[in-house]
């Protein structure tokens, strides 16, 4: 069993992506009965004259039969292939997986992953057929079926060749050469659907060059990585230059798609020779899609599509309006009734998207949740959420302080502290009492800042009577 969980949730909202199968992948992608399976491969070198298939595939777990199990709920997907020799007209491979999975709960996103295996097979060359099945263990009625010829030839021995292009969603350097997806110093995640937008924003890909050399070459080579659009044109491009050290290369990388709108588009990989001039190329289609509404032929607006490509089209109505209410502190009352008022889960999306748009330039949406999150971890009390406590609140507001005396129980005074801030005002300092008798629940009693309470005579409320 050989497979991993990608956690591209943006991508593969399972309604979504089995529509856009019929619209765009045209086989790379099937789907019947509601069960989506991806898969593609890539053809790589042998030590010696076999060629090396890897075979990807993913499964969407949303679309599986979950049946409530001792450790939560649990679904198995099932692929079998089978690997024809239509030269022999025998099966040279034959192989089986069980791909389960478990999830403590299937209420909401939990099941908007994918997971993706890889099937690594050394061939002869020839013609081969890749028959797969992909089955609902806990449903026989979904199956899906498919076909693909393949056609292998030997990469060449003493001249230039390229291997086929490998589409992935991340690539990072590892040593963990027990991963799956390892190869040549590098994690390389597949991703079979060749299926990008969205979050996903970035196209990473993987070849192998061969056989390089002086006589076909020079001195040094480059690699040119461009996309261009469906009739060819060039959109962008980037060129890489090396010197020739050695026989053969790992050419990997990655581009930014995040500005291209829904579509099919080429991916070519160019090799070319001292004099730039291009001896060898490998290509590869991919597809971009960034939201239900991009089939229409209307121009997005730059502030559109950079919330299409956001997270907020995937934030449940429970995610966006938990956030709203921790940004409460920051939001005018305006600005509160505007978000209240609205009616549906689309228009809470956008308002809270212009929202933190609009004031990135004082405080970014990140560095408020931060703060939010360091008072969750650091002053819960044991009747409210940290965000929800008086230092929570301060914090939220004014981020943290730059200095904190902290005074503890002695006999007859509370314990409290004192946060003070440089920069707020001028100058401002706050002055938190625990009035719950050593529950945590501190209570702000004085401050210097504008718009908070102040007691000058605050040293009287440290007294326990």
């Amino acid at each position: 069993m050989a497979f991993s969980i990608v956690n591209n949730t943006t991508m593969y909202n399972s309604l979504k992506f089995t529509v856009l199968a019929f619209i765009f992948l045209q086989g790379l992608s099937f789907a019947e009965n509601n069960l989506s399976f991806d898969y593609d491969y890539a053809l790589f070198r042998d030590e010696g004259s076999k060629i090396y298939l890897e075979f990807y595939y993913s499964f969407t777990p949303g679309e599986l039969i979950f049946k409530k199990s001792a450790s939560g709920y649990e679904a198995t997907g099932k692929l079998a292939l089978d690997v024809l020799n239509k030269n022999t007209n025998k099966t040279v491979v034959v192989k089986e997986f069980r791909i389960p999975v478990t999830l403590a709960d299937t209420s909401g996103n939990n099941k908007d992953f994918r997971l993706t295996g890889q099937i690594n097979i050394l061939l002869d060359s020839g013609t081969y057929v890749l028959k797969m099945t992909a089955s609902d263990l806990n449903d026989s009625t979904k199956v899906n079926n498919a076909e693909e010829e393949v056609v292998l030839k030997s990469f060449p021995g003493d001249k230039l060749s390229l291997s086929t292009i490998e589409l992935s969603t991340d690539i990072v350097k590892s040593a963990d050469d027990k991963n799956i997806f390892f190869k040549n110093t590098l994690e390389v995640t597949p991703n079979p659907s060749n299926l990008f937008g969205n979050n996903i924003n970035k196209l990473f890909y993987y070849l192998e060059l061969y056989n390089l050399n002086k006589e076909e070459l020079g001195e040094s080579y480059s690699v040119t990585s461009e996309i261009a659009g469906q009739d060819g044109t060039e959109i962008k491009s980037n060129t890489k230059k090396y010197d020739l050290k050695s026989d053969s290369k790992v050419e990997f990388g990655s581009i930014d798609i995040s500005t291209l709108p829904s579509n099919r588009y080429l991916l070519n990989i160019k090799l070319s020779d001292s004099n730039n001039k291009e001896l060898l190329r490998a290509y590869k289609y991919f597809y971009i899609y960034n939201s239900d509404t991009a089939q229409d032929n209307r121009v997005l607006t730059d502030l559109e599509n950079e919330y299409l490509l956001s997270e907020y089209p995937k934030l449940t109505e429970k995610q966006v309006d938990s956030e709203f209410n921790k940004a409460i502190y920051i939001m005018s009352d305006q600005q509160k009734n505007k978000y209240e008022g609205l009616k549906s889960i689309d228009e809470k999306r956008m308002y809270m998207f212009k929202y933190w748009k609009g004031i990135s330039q004082y405080l970014t949406k990140k560095e408020y949740l931060s703060r939010i999150d360091f008072a969750n971890k650091n002053f819960k009390s044991d009747f409210r959420e940290g965000w929800k406590t008086d230092r929570g609140r301060i914090m939220a507001l004014y981020g943290k302080y730059d200095e904190i005396e902290r005074f503890p129980y002695e006999g007859s005074t509370r314990a409290y502290e004192i946060w003070t801030y440089n920069k707020v005002q001028g100058g401002a300092v706050f002055v938190f009492v625990d009035n719950s008798t050593g529950f945590g629940d501190y209570v702000l009693v004085h401050s210097t800042a504008q718009n908070e309470i102040r007691d000058d005579n605050w040293k009287d409320k440290i007294n326990i009577k």
